[in-house]
């Protein structure tokens, strides 16, 4: 029993035309079907979408995390009303859903929702890295969804939620103050993390600081900026390693929202080891001591 992993995020875009045609033909996603306005693109290893372009605006929509059986949504279910937060139940809402339950995240800047899923056709075990969609597909390629940047208004009161009706465990957090949450990088199992939320900076309607996508290696991620550059993207921050988390980074921005290009997330060798504490964001930003660019405070 248990949440299993970040399954997909939904992204609002201002223009659908020219984000669907840098997703796909640029970062080199497969577009796997059309519901409505809405197009779901995925990495190409499954049968299962990774990111959802709806046109209007900008931002994150809505973001799931898989669970194993409906055993495990009725029991979250009841964990998140009891936390005191509305919940719904869907059926076959989306392209490889099952069934589902979703609720708007305490502490966000706006309704924020959350979904868990249970889902069709587990076909994939592992990701092959001989099998990279680089190889087998044209574009960047990346290998799957990684994790997510939320911009929220307390981060603080959602790191108690995801703890406490969720089984979350909060890897690093940055402190200004003690006892005042600036930063949180959070993951459900082995992976340092799969959902980071920062408050305090940027506008009070954002929703999302950036989507990250897993990359094999540096040199990976370095023709996927070739490629990007050619698409006319400039590069933002990095490419560096973050020394919260520790992964490899670069940062930019498409079409109204901020992308991550990740490699080498690191797994969590003790499940129950102490969340590390941060009092300098910029030495839990970059263990390469690269300054951050004032734009990094923008979400969209």
């Amino acid at each position: 029993m248990g949440i299993e992993r970040l399954a997909h995020a939904e992204l609002r875009v201002p223009d659908i035309g020219k984000a669907l045609d840098y997703n796909v033909n640029a970062f080199g996603l497969k577009q796997m079907d059309k519901i409505g306005d809405t197009y779901y693109l995925g990495c190409g290893f499954d049968h299962h979408y990774d990111l959802a372009l709806t046109p209007g605006g900008t931002g994150i929509a809505h973001y799931a995390f898989t669970v194993n059986n409906e055993d495990d949504l009725i029991h979250y279910k009841k964990r998140v009303e009891d936390y005191g937060i509305q919940v719904s139940e869907f059926t076959d809402r989306e392209p490889g859903e099952l069934k589902g339950i979703g609720f708007d995240i305490p502490g966000a800047n706006i309704p924020l929702r959350m979904e868990l899923i249970t889902i069709a056709n587990k076909s994939v075990s592992y990701i092959n890295p001989a099998a990279t969609p680089a190889r087998t597909f044209h574009g960047a390629g990346p290998h799957d969804l990684d994790h997510l940047g939320l911009k929220v208004k307390d981060p603080k009161e959602l790191a108690f939620f995801l703890e406490k009706a969720l089984d979350f465990r909060m890897s690093d957090i940055f402190m200004p103050k003690p006892g005042v949450y600036g930063a949180v990088w959070a993951r459900i199992r082995d992976y340092h993390h799969e959902l980071a939320f920062m408050g305090g900076v940027g506008g009070d309607k954002e929703s999302l600081d950036h989507i990250a996508f897993s990359f094999e290696n540096i040199d990976h991620m370095k023709r996927a900026l070739d490629m990007l550059a050619h698409y006319g993207l400039e590069l933002e921050f990095g490419v560096g390693r973050h020394a919260a988390g520790a992964n490899l980074y670069a940062y930019y921005w498409a079409f109204g929202n901020r992308y991550e290009l990740s490699a080498e997330m690191p797994r969590m060798v003790d499940d129950s080891a102490e969340t590390i504490i941060w009092d300098d964001i910029s030495k839990s930003i970059s263990s390469w001591g690269m300054k951050i660019p004032s734009s990094m405070k923008e979400g969209s």
